[in-house]
């Protein structure tokens, strides 16, 4: 197998510790991306959606999007499941969504926008909006996260990636989240440093 990832990507930062996690490292041929925007990187010539993570599977056949990608990792991992199949499984699932849409809130408009336009071409209206909706979904996160403790699942070992990446990328979020959430960085701190797949996974350039 083959997997495109990025070290400072939250998404594949996501696979690839679910990869960890289940011990598959052996398993997988991992090619680093450095710059997503490319046309000349290998991912832009051999991956159909140029987008990472991207996991090619044994018949040749692509995988994309995190959640499906960790989902097929876990399905041959032989570690417990990340993807619990009890009464828990829509909570797991619910936690994983929320971090989803914060992710997706916050990647495409506001850290590309300010990582690569001018100031005076920003769409900051729009960006007050959706960070409004951030703020507003941290609250609720913290409030899903205190029910989970330290286990480790899909939706937590996700928010994990999430709080890390956010305090990865200040300049581009324009967002202390540290000051303003600090339960959610105390506990992200915690997790990464009890488990190891999250621990070697920290986002780094």
């Amino acid at each position: 197998m083959k997997l495109w990832y990025s070290t400072t990507s939250s998404f594949a930062r996501k696979v690839v510790a679910t990869l960890k996690y289940h011990q598959l490292e052996n398993q997988v041929e991992m090619l680093r991306i450095t710059d997503s925007f490319d046309p000349n990187s290998p991912h832009n010539q051999h991956n159909p959606l140029g987008r990472i993570p991207a996991l090619q599977i044994e018949n040749g056949e692509w995988l994309f999007g995190s959640l499906l990608i960790s989902q097929y990792l876990d399905s041959i991992g032989l570690q417990p499941t990340l993807f619990p199949m009890n009464g828990k499984r829509w909570q797991v699932l619910g936690l994983h969504a929320l971090v989803e849409g914060i992710l997706e809130n916050t990647t495409p408009m506001i850290v590309v926008e300010r990582r690569f336009r001018p100031e005076n071409e920003w769409w900051k209206a729009r960006h007050h909006q959706l960070m409004e909706r951030n703020i507003r979904s941290f609250m609720q996160l913290e409030e899903k996260l205190a029910k989970f403790g330290d286990e480790l699942n899909i939706g937590t070992l996700s928010a994990v990636c999430l709080i890390d990446w956010w305090q990865f990328r200040p300049d581009n979020t324009g967002y202390d989240l540290e000051k303003n959430f600090p339960n959610l960085t105390e506990w992200a701190a915690k997790m990464n440093t009890k488990y190891p797949c999250l621990q070697t996974t920290t986002p780094t350039v």
